[in-house]
């Protein structure tokens, strides 16, 4: 998908308006307590798994990889572009498209993030309680696998936790295979398996093709905040099961943060910590090192040379959670009758 379509972005906004400024106010309070619990439940349950996590994890890489931090920062952020996109496996045709991607942001965005501030802006206290609450729910989910949404799971964290323990391991890896392990996920998000024969020549490839990109140059202005409130607005619907846009909204949100307090409450009652096991972080060291191999064929000269694409990347994330708590996709797969973008 291609181009930001003012009809698209019409619609959207069209449905934000139902989004009930005063009930979410209301229920700031209720937020906000809820925010608070999950985040003190999120906090112990990384604090137990970091501390268990295996010193075998830790081992130490010789080689040194040849591109930095902030180079690096610009391959992921061309590989969060792609995904939020849909355009994986990165190619001349997903330049192509994100050229006109980037035309259709310049002409359309200043004016639809300013509808947007106007339009969510009365409510963003509660809609940043609300993110503080999803994200703590997510932390929690990645940690668990288990949604403190859903009734009567809190007692079973503590048994489900062990299962995600390579996070844990992750933390206590040395710098350069963290780097590796980053430059693995981008270059999996760009339709690239790294560590696959040419893997590294296919990245460099696809790195090489961005340098072709014309990032838009619209100003960032209050992208950032519309982009978290955004996302509140898409995770509660994902992790709360609540549709802010539908007539049952309020008993809906009321019904889950019932669900989220319970299971806090049994949570802490059972002493749930989260442990992580032995095998599992010989398991993440040795993926982690795998990693650290590939790195070694990736130009690191390609990646200084990736436009900064992160406002652009921003901008189609701030699409994409809006797709998923709308259901209208501000990009369009090809031209309408009054576009002039292709």
């Amino acid at each position: 998908m291609s181009c930001m379509c003012v009809n698209q972005l019409a619609a959207l906004a069209a449905q934000l308006k139902n989004l009930p400024l005063a009930m979410l106010m209301q229920m700031l309070g209720p937020l906000r307590a809820s925010a608070l619990g999950v985040g003190r439940l999120s906090a112990a349950a990384s604090a137990a798994m970091g501390a268990s996590a295996s010193a075998s994890a830790a081992a130490s890489a010789s080689a040194t990889l040849g591109f930095s931090a902030s180079a690096m920062t610009r391959l992921e952020a061309l590989a969060s572009l792609s995904r939020s996109m849909g355009l994986p496996p990165f190619g001349a045709s997903a330049v192509a498209s994100l050229n006109v991607s980037a035309r259709s942001m310049n002409a359309n965005l200043p004016g639809f993030g300013a509808l947007l501030s106007a339009l969510l802006g009365p409510a963003a206290a509660a809609l940043a309680e609300l993110l503080k609450l999803t994200s703590g729910l997510a932390s929690l989910n990645n940690l668990t696998g288990m949604n403190l949404a859903m009734p009567g799971v809190g007692a079973s964290i503590a048994t489900s936790a062990s299962a995600s323990a390579s996070a844990s391991a992750s933390a206590a890896l040395s710098a350069n295979m963290a780097l590796a392990i980053r430059l693995n996920a981008a270059a999996h998000a760009l339709g690239i398996n790294l560590g696959a024969p040419g893997g590294a020549a296919r990245l460099n490839a696809a790195m090489a093709l961005a340098a072709n990109i014309q990032p838009p140059g619209f100003p960032m202005g209050a992208l950032g905040v519309l982009l978290a409130q955004s996302t509140a607005l898409a995770q509660c619907k994902s992790l709360l099961n609540t549709d802010l846009l539908s007539r049952l909204a309020a008993s809906q949100l009321a019904a889950a943060l019932g669900n989220v307090n319970a299971n806090v409450a049994a949570a802490f009652s059972a002493a749930a910590r989260a442990s992580a096991s032995a095998s599992a972080a010989a398991s993440a060291s040795a993926n982690a090192s795998a990693a650290l191999s590939a790195a070694a064929g990736v130009n690191a000269a390609l990646m200084a040379g990736i436009p900064n694409l992160g406002p652009m990347s921003m901008a189609a994330n701030l699409s994409a959670q809006l797709s998923l708590a709308t259901g209208i996709n501000p990009f369009a797969a090809g031209p309408c009758s009054s576009c002039r973008m292709f």
